[in-house]
């Protein structure tokens, strides 16, 4: 797991709570990360989609170490927008990431089918993810991953607020369960277990020393306070 590299008012670097933890995926599942907001349930989502680089962390499929190409092939950051070109780059549009998609992957005949799919309005697809309505923006995101044939769906940490004005007004739950039959994994990292209870298979609890510490107990703050 990795950590925000912070140091915190205790006197503590993040490497003093840097740890091994092993975190296993089964496909057709969907796993609840339940922890703060830098205790690394964001770090989990970045690591299987390829968003940073790895340092010391390791990632396998089915016991086989893989390289990050392979993990970049079958994970799926939810929500980002996708950019064309190295030295200048441009957002692509979700008409154009979608025709990508049926040029490419072959998994829908054409775009209008994955629209239809998905309930992706006409009067969006001229539009980045980045400029998409917040609500449209999950589902956009999720049909493009789809129509690539990603395995692995990981959305970023959000706080109670942010996870339930994902989930319902952009209706990706809706998805969950035609996914889960498929073999594809879902990851949730978010707040609070009750966030998650009822829609994941499994919850995994992220327990963090770092986030344990009591502000009114610390020497400093009782001799100033």
């Amino acid at each position: 797991m990795r950590f925000v590299d912070v140091n915190n008012p205790f006197g503590e670097r993040s490497q003093d709570y840097t740890h091994d933890n092993v975190f296993t995926f089964e496909r057709g599942k969907i796993y609840g990360i339940v922890c703060e907001h830098g205790a690394g349930g964001e770090s989990i989502s970045l690591l299987l989609t390829n968003q940073i680089p790895r340092e010391e962390e390791k990632i396998y499929f089915d016991d086989q170490e893989v390289d990050s190409l392979t993990v970049g092939k079958a994970g799926w950051y939810m929500g980002k927008p996708l950019y064309s070109g190295r030295l200048i780059k441009r957002e692509v549009t979700l008409r154009g990431a979608m025709k990508y998609a049926v040029d490419n992957y072959h998994k829908y005949e054409n775009i209008e089918k994955i629209a239809e799919d998905f309930v992706l309005d006409q009067g969006i697809w001229d539009y980045g993810l980045s400029r998409s309505c917040h609500w449209v923006k999950w589902r956009a995101s999720m049909a493009i991953g789809y129509a690539c044939n990603k395995i692995i769906y990981c959305f970023p940490w959000m706080n109670t607020l942010e996870f339930n004005d994902c989930l319902c007004n952009s209706s990706v739950f809706r998805f969950f369960k035609r996914f889960k039959k498929e073999g594809l994994i879902i990851i949730l990292p978010t707040s609070r277990r009750e966030n998650v209870e009822g829609i994941v298979d499994e919850i995994v609890k992220i327990h963090s020393p770092r986030f344990e510490h009591v502000l009114t107990d610390m020497e400093y703050f009782q001799e100033h306070f």
